[in-house]
């Protein structure tokens, strides 16, 4: 990904892409620093989003739940992310439960036909940008497909900002309708070149 989009960028800023492309190791530490959306792309996820405990203000709880859910990133598995979540919490007492996991998916190839159609798609609906291969960083059902076919790609053809990303999942989540527009044109054009 970075090295390809060094190939469009700026002189400084493809410059610093070639240079971050070149050495994976000392990017994904930085990325991981950076947090929010480039962490995510070079380390699992983890977000609390259940909790429950007490049944009064003034009572301590007798026993409390906290359910995570994780986005686990390539490179980690379901049991390596348990037992790191395991020794973070760092409390016997506590015991983590996994009620549902999924391995992190395959990747998929760039340098095929598929690949290629989806980059004539996108030139299509969006001809300003580059069809770059990149890490999804949601869970989808896209993750289920890798056992009957190699080339499985998760892609939304919506050109969206940091605000519009922020929604998704959220209240209000919505995309502008000129995008909706845009990713009309992306299928069509991929539809008919299946």
């Amino acid at each position: 990904m970075l090295r390809l989009l060094s190939a469009r960028a700026n002189r400084p800023a493809g410059m610093l892409l070639r240079a971050l492309a070149a050495m994976p190791p000392v990017t994904a530490r930085l990325f991981a620093r950076l947090g929010g959306e480039p962490a995510a792309l070079v380390r699992t996820t983890i977000a609390a989003t259940m909790q429950s405990g007490g049944t009064a203000a003034n009572v301590l709880p007798s026993q409390a739940t906290a359910t995570l859910n994780l986005r686990i990133a390539l490179g980690e598995s379901v049991a390596s992310a348990t037992r790191r979540v395991t020794r973070r919490i760092g409390d016997r007492q506590v015991r983590v439960e996994v009620l549902e996991g999924s391995e992190p998916s395959a990747e998929s190839r760039t340098d095929n036909a598929q690949f290629a159609l989806i980059a004539r798609s996108v030139g299509a609906s969006h001809p300003e940008a580059a069809t770059v291969p990149y890490v999804m960083m949601a869970a989808t059902d896209s993750r289920y497909f890798h056992r009957f076919c190699p080339a499985v790609y998760r892609f939304a053809p919506l050109a969206m900002s940091a605000e519009l990303r922020a929604t998704i999942h959220g209240v209000d989540e919505r995309v502008a309708v000129s995008e909706l527009e845009r990713g009309e044109r992306f299928h069509r054009t991929l539809l008919l070149g299946l």
